[in-house]
């Protein structure tokens, strides 16, 4: 089949699964012939035999499974970073989380800088670049998930930046911390999940009952060890329920937004 023919035909398969049937066609047809999409374009009429891995990895798109798994990496701050069935896709609003953390550790001398829930270790490998004189510490649960942010540690060339600590929110930290970041599991339980979302970690979506449960565990942490700055990402319907909770706890708490307005992180910091 001629190049062209083989997007059209396969593009048919992913039209309900996919915003970009065409596009995805292309991605994955690319990644196993080793060429560029704008090389597909350019030879649209030549004839190729599929590679063999073609059909599996469409057959895995036909059934929601997200591209970024089948390629096993996602792009985060124009980086490439490897991911898998063990932890959470990188979305392009934690970067406004990164942001964030990074605005605030510029205002004090070699911060010390924890995250709970590290996952692929996007947000400490990053804040690793963006601060060179931070010490980061990183936490998981997961012991696989830990597997995947050393791995990316290493890719990037911050694993001697980093350390990394298995275990529940923060067991096994024993100095000051200074800047708390975390995106953690913020979906209530009964909220029901879109097709691709049902194959990620439920233990990275799921933020109990309500949902904001571990936030809220976040903020008592946060006022228990008298950090000076929390940072997290939230769920964009959970404004009213934090604000409420923060204020019971005699803390202020402001907001951030999205590039679609919607609320989508907040923080907290020490009263001077």
């Amino acid at each position: 089949m001629r190049i062209k023919e083989i997007v059209v035909h396969y593009a048919r398969l992913l039209k309900d699964v996919s915003d970009v049937p065409q596009k995805e066609v292309m991605i994955l047809l690319a990644e196993l012939l080793r060429k560029e999409t704008s090389w597909l374009v350019a030879h649209g009429d030549e004839e190729i035999v599929l590679p063999p891995l073609f059909e599996e990895w469409m057959n895995r798109r036909t059934r929601y499974e997200p591209l970024e798994y089948i390629l096993e990496r996602a792009e985060f701050y124009a980086k490439t970073f490897y991911v898998d069935s063990n932890v959470l896709i990188p979305r392009p609003e934690t970067e406004l989380l990164v942001d964030k953390v990074v605005e605030e550790a510029r205002a004090l001398s070699s911060p010390v800088i924890v995250e709970i829930g590290t996952g692929s270790g996007i947000i400490a490998i990053m804040t690793a670049h963006l601060l060179p004189d931070a010490s980061i510490i990183a936490v998981d649960i997961s012991g696989e998930a830990l597997k995947v942010a050393k791995k990316n540690a290493r890719l990037h060339g911050v694993e001697d930046r980093i350390e990394f600590i298995e275990g529940s929110y923060l067991a096994g930290i024993h100095r000051s911390i200074d800047i708390l970041v975390s995106n953690p599991p913020y979906i209530a339980l009964n909220e029901p999940l879109g097709k691709g979302l049902s194959y990620e970690p439920s233990l990275a979506l799921f933020g109990g009952e309500k949902g904001n449960e571990m936030l809220c565990r976040i903020i008592d942490l946060y006022a228990q060890h008298e950090i000076k700055t929390l940072v997290c990402e939230m769920g964009y319907d959970q404004r009213i329920a934090l604000t409420c909770y923060a204020k019971q706890k005699g803390l202020e708490i402001e907001f951030y937004q999205d590039l679609a307005g919607l609320d989508r992180g907040f923080w907290i910091k020490e009263q001077k």
